[in-house]
């Protein structure tokens, strides 16, 4: 049996803290906005931001919808 040892570089680190500041930051403006904002409209808000951003990164890396309904509907 062999044991590989990976150590972690600067990109790998980077990449954990990166992770860690959105996924801390989502956790502590959910906490916060809760006070003042109802559930459902926190969960329609961050839905709706992350649906915009993925489609704008899609588009940006030149993916484009399908044209065919077919495709839509099919489950």
């Amino acid at each position: 049996m062999t044991s590989a040892i990976h150590s972690m570089n600067t990109k790998v680190w980077g990449m954990l803290i990166l992770l860690s500041i959105l996924w801390g930051g989502s956790f502590f403006f959910v906490g916060v906005a809760v006070y003042d904002l109802p559930p459902l409209t926190i969960v329609t808000l961050r839905v709706g931001i992350a649906a915009f951003t993925l489609w704008g990164i899609a588009l940006m890396l030149g993916l484009r919808p399908p044209k065919s309904i077919k495709v839509w509907g099919h489950s």
